[in-house]
């Protein structure tokens, strides 16, 4: 969030002696610069992480008009929902982790769903940025992206009812069916249990807390209604350097802490998630799709947490998990111990 008094600008310097930048012109410049100096400046002024922070209106504009633009993201959500549910429409929907944008939230309304609530566990949803991934989008585009997931009649219906209503605000989108809900607290929060047909997650469970991680996953799969299925994309590198050095967290000399499971990833292994979805009640388990990185270096020697995994386990980067809720049986939520 800007600091008080900004108003979407970077502050002029203290001495008066440089005006401010637009958002926009910054992050245009920001987003020019090679990720590990993205990476690096962002460590340098504190914009790490998912707490509040004036520099995440600078990712969330440079998100907008990039990867989470919706014509983008389209579709592979569409084959998504076509390969693990075969449609949305009529569905409700649980966005776990909708972060700065409403891109996902916003495919899976689009695609038929008749509610759709994005959660965060900080406030990060940057409206007008928002608007912005769905306003930039390719409408013919789009409207090809969802064929697998939905009749281009409601495709189509749902375009022009965004497209006409002007002005976002949160009140006139939760009037069709989308909500956005922050701050939430998965690891106390069970008033969603049975409520949901479908929860997606995209690159978020990587980034819960260790301590808590357990509650929080029997809460957000207690969250679905019999026969429901959850859908978790779950990153698992290093996220300080992920293209050139995403094992570097495992090292025995790593600098990592539990603390940094919010900016860099909770160290979790593919093995580690399969145990803890397979531990609740009534989950039947999925693997959809892995990448496995054999083209980056595994740190020698290891932290001794690691040192009875595989190496293929180890060396798993990414991990994509369909986490069905067996019919007739609702999950119990569960406290934090």
């Amino acid at each position: 969030m800007c600091p008080a008094g900004t108003k979407g600008t970077v502050p002029a310097s203290p001495r008066g002696g440089c005006q401010p930048l637009p958002v926009q012109t910054l992050a245009h410049l920001v987003g020019r610069l090679p990720a590990p100096l993205r990476k690096s400046l962002r460590r340098a002024i504190g914009g790490q992480g998912h707490v509040q922070h004036w520099t995440h209106t600078l990712w969330a504009w440079h998100r907008a008009r990039g990867d989470k633009r919706i014509d983008r993201i389209a579709p592979g959500l569409a084959a998504l929902i076509r390969d693990a549910c075969g449609s949305v429409e009529g569905h409700s929907c649980l966005e776990f982790g909708s972060g700065h944008l409403l891109s996902e939230a916003l495919v899976f309304w689009l695609a038929g769903a008749a509610r759709v609530v994005a959660v965060d566990y900080h406030p990060l949803l940057r409206l007008h940025f928002a608007r912005l991934a769905f306003a930039s989008a390719d409408r013919d585009a789009l409207l090809g992206a969802l064929a697998p997931a939905a009749p281009a009649a409601t495709v189509t219906e749902r375009i022009a009812r965004l497209d006409q209503l002007g002005n976002w605000t949160p009140e006139a989108l939760s009037e069709l069916g989308i909500d956005y809900v922050a701050p939430v607290d998965f690891s106390q929060e069970t008033e969603f249990a049975g409520t949901f047909d479908l929860i997606h997650s995209t690159s978020v469970l990587e980034h819960l807390p260790l301590a808590n991680c357990k509650a929080i996953i029997a809460n957000v799969q207690a969250a679905l209604r019999p026969g429901g299925v959850a859908l978790h994309a779950i990153h698992l590198e290093d996220h300080l350097d992920f293209r050139r050095n995403p094992f570097a967290f495992l090292a025995a000399d790593t600098d990592w802490r539990e603390k940094d499971a919010d900016a860099r990833g909770n160290r979790l292994r593919a093995s580690d998630w399969l145990r803890i979805f397979r531990s609740l009640p009534a989950a039947q388990v999925e693997i959809l799709w892995e990448v496995v990185r054999e083209d980056a270096p595994l740190p020698r020697p290891l932290d001794s947490t690691f040192a009875g995994y595989a190496e293929c386990d180890l060396r798993t980067g990414g991990i994509m998990l369909a986490v069905r809720s067996g019919a007739g049986t609702v999950p119990e939520p569960q406290p934090v111990n």
